[in-house]
């Protein structure tokens, strides 16, 4: 089976991460059969990078804007049966890939997702773990054993290219622009788009194939927590509206068996034992779950009073006319 690899690049600053990225996956026990790294926008980082690539990578210059695109552009250029992205501050485990291959020995297997573990810069204000999912990691509530899930994190996923394809690609409607998170979920339409398309349980969960995700100080700040719970919310809604009640599952259901329990726990623990860490924890959950249920109320109510609906994935241009 042949793989290519994809990290999708877009901030000078990121440089010396996204040569880690890049080491990491050459330096596998599995090899890639084809890197590609995919250019967002930044001259100063093209150039940089375009000198100093190792010969087994091909850069590519994003045919749009923003993540979606970029991985678009990836699929239009890749060459391999399966491709598995990582973002360019993230870094693989030395079996990463090679679990990921083996996942893929099945034929029902369409998408793997590993685990995403956070690296932080300052430990000291490291969020909850019900809260990993704001510096995109593996999160409590998240399926913790091999099998079916929903969506994968798009710092450690991998799909059949052509089912891909098959759907459109990635929806420029969905992810962030230059790195700003002006709306999410981009993983979650598409992944929900698959199982429209191809029926439920396609998608595997490999928590042995680990990638670890650069959890910047600035991505924890409360401020941070608002902007990025708001989007959230109104990108949920936005998947909801296209996709319909059943690409929620997973989130009512973390909402009821991990949300309000955890708000719960630390909350009664930081009163118990006087612990302002664990009575900030709750508190930050309890803001983080509200702010994004308001926001996907308000986009709900919003679609519901429009007359149009939004289109599913708008589809991608693809060599070879594949699309």
């Amino acid at each position: 089976m042949k793989i290519t690899v994809v990290v999708c690049a877009h901030a000078h600053e990121r440089i010396p991460k996204t040569r880690l990225a890049i080491s990491s996956v050459l330096g596998g026990s599995r090899t890639p059969d084809e890197v590609l790294l995919i250019l967002d926008g930044d001259e100063a980082l093209e150039h940089a990078l375009r000198t100093e690539l190792p010969a087994a990578v091909t850069s590519v210059p994003n045919a749009g804007r923003g993540i979606s695109d970029a991985r678009n552009t990836a699929l239009a250029a890749a060459s391999g049966e399966v491709v598995a992205f990582i973002d360019d501050d993230a870094w693989v485990d030395d079996s990463w890939l090679a679990t990921i291959e083996r996942a893929f020995l099945s034929s029902a297997v369409l998408g793997v997702g590993g685990r995403v573990v956070p690296d932080w810069e300052d430990p000291r204000v490291a969020l909850p773990e019900e809260l990993y999912w704001i510096v995109g990691s593996t999160y409590k509530g998240h399926r913790t054993d091999r099998g079916p899930m929903t969506r994968p994190i798009g710092a450690n996923m991998a799909a059949r290219r052509d089912a891909l394809i098959a759907v459109g690609g990635f929806s420029a409607a969905f992810g962030p622009q230059g790195g700003v998170k002006v709306s999410s979920n981009e993983e979650l339409a598409t992944f929900a788009a698959l199982a429209d398309a191809f029926g439920p349980n396609h998608v595997w969960y490999e928590p042995a194939a680990v990638t670890h995700h650069y959890a910047p100080a600035a991505r924890c700040t409360f401020r941070y927590l608002v902007h990025r719970s708001a989007v959230e919310g109104r990108s949920k809604a936005d998947v909801r509206t296209i996709y319909g009640a059943r690409s929620m599952a997973h989130d009512r259901s973390y909402a009821r068996s991990v949300i309000i329990p955890g708000v719960a726990h630390h909350v009664a623990r930081g009163v118990v034992h006087f612990d302002r860490r664990e009575l900030g924890a709750g508190i930050r959950i309890a803001a983080a779950a509200a702010i994004a249920a308001g926001g996907y109320l308000a986009r709900r109510s919003r679609a519901l009073l429009r007359p149009a609906v939004p289109t599913a994935v708008s589809a991608i241009s693809v060599a070879g006319g594949d699309a």
